[in-house]
């Protein structure tokens, strides 16, 4: 579509990740709390998002070719409607008293293949639509969106395990309407294909190599992608640590765990509208210094064990991370042709995709060795991802 054909800004491309992104928020929140609280460890909860995460791999390597060969409105909805009829079959089949282990892995695979195809779809049809300039702000209520649903979920979540008749097939409906509600945005957006991106015909994986060659010569988006690979295991041991952590030093509360998790929606939420009104260009050397100071709160959280200490990191780690996911889609966005983008989309996730099951595995069993020091070696891990991305900037190519 010519530069001056596009939006400004679209509602179905803002709503459909918005409620689709509202019920994977409830769904992970209630999988986190009933598996965390019915066996007293994080192992079992990073066992099954490890596996769900390398069936994530595996979709990433797919994704990104048939993105920039086929129709990204296309490929979007498909996904909403298997993650749809996945979620409503196991509210049907599913026992909530005794959920059976492979159950869990089969729903958490389907529906993490359907992230692999809608994620890089719904990202690379955004230039598109949405006009080169004002990519950053849509980006950012975009972003501030997801996080308003990242806010919305663990207060309702909160509320719902109030509730004695709630159970976890509750969550799984609610994460089917989701999808739904996606779909039908999805459907009513206007998007019309460039041509460029659906006339390739090399076969997947020569087409990936083609798009991996592509990101290797972009010196700035390969050095973000390596980065935020090392930020994807932090993110999971983040994820996991959580509700361990409140289990295990605060009564296991559940009021307190959905204030943590709010605290970090709240964060997410500001630091995407601090993006609103700032008409700068996005830096890359930003995203390192918001890096660096998320570091150093990490590793400061974990010396002492202090509940209001927990609510300021949560805070701050939803602040950066959020200002760091916005500067980075808008770089790569403007700085990837048309024709690249499902396939640079489709890199960036397997990389990041590629160290969530990792880190979900490894963390589970560090945060039941470590228990509250967790919070120190994932500030470390965030430290050393920043010295191997400096140490390759001074390499020559």
């Amino acid at each position: 579509m010519e530069e001056r054909f596009k939006q400004e800004f679209s509602w179905p491309l803002f709503f459909s990740p918005f409620v689709s992104r509202l019920g994977d928020a409830l769904f992970i929140f209630g999988l986190n709390w009933f598996i965390v609280k019915a066996t007293g460890h994080a192992s079992l909860l990073g066992i099954v998002q490890g596996i769900g995460g390398i069936i994530l791999v595996a979709g990433d390597l797919f994704a990104g070719p048939m993105v920039d060969k086929y129709n990204r409105k296309l490929i979007m909805l498909m996904a909403d409607a298997v993650s749809f009829f996945a979620c409503l079959i196991m509210a049907v089949i599913m026992d909530v008293n005794e959920p059976v282990f492979y159950q869990l892995v089969l729903l958490t695979c389907v529906i993490d293949i359907g992230l692999a195809f809608n994620f890089p779809a719904a990202k690379a049809v955004i230039p598109e639509i949405i006009r080169s300039d004002k990519l950053s702000i849509f980006n950012s209520w975009s972003n501030t969106g997801l996080t308003l649903a990242d806010i919305i979920a663990p207060l309702f979540g909160g509320f719902l395990l109030t509730l004695h008749w709630i159970n976890f097939k509750s969550f799984l409906i609610i994460n089917a309407l989701s999808f739904l509600l996606s779909f039908i945005f999805t459907w009513v957006l206007k998007y019309t294909p460039e041509k460029d991106h659906t006339k390739e015909t090399m076969p997947i994986l020569q087409s990936l190599s083609k798009g991996l060659n592509y990101v290797r010569h972009n010196r700035d988006v390969f050095g973000l992608i390596i980065f935020d690979a090392f930020l994807a295991a932090m993110y999971a041991g983040f994820t996991l640590l959580l509700p361990y952590d409140v289990d295990r030093y605060y009564n296991g509360d559940e009021r307190l765990y959905s204030y943590v998790l709010t605290l970090v929606a709240v964060g997410g939420m500001l630091g995407g509208l601090s993006f609103v009104l700032d008409k700068r260009k996005p830096k890359v050397k930003n995203n390192y210094q918001d890096a660096f100071i998320l570091g150093i709160s990490l590793i400061v959280t974990g010396i002492w064990v202090n509940y209001l200490l927990l609510l300021a990191i949560a805070l701050v780690y939803g602040f950066y991370t959020a200002r760091m996911g916005v500067r980075m889609m808008a770089i790569v966005q403007n700085a990837t042709e048309v024709a690249y983008l499902g396939r640079v989309f489709s890199i960036w996730f397997l990389c990041f995709d590629s160290m969530h099951p990792f880190g979900s595995f490894v963390f589970g069993f560090i945060s039941d060795w470590f228990n509250h020091g967790t919070f120190f070696v994932l500030g470390g891990l965030v430290l050393f991802g920043l010295l191997v991305v400096y140490l390759m900037g001074r390499t020559p190519e």
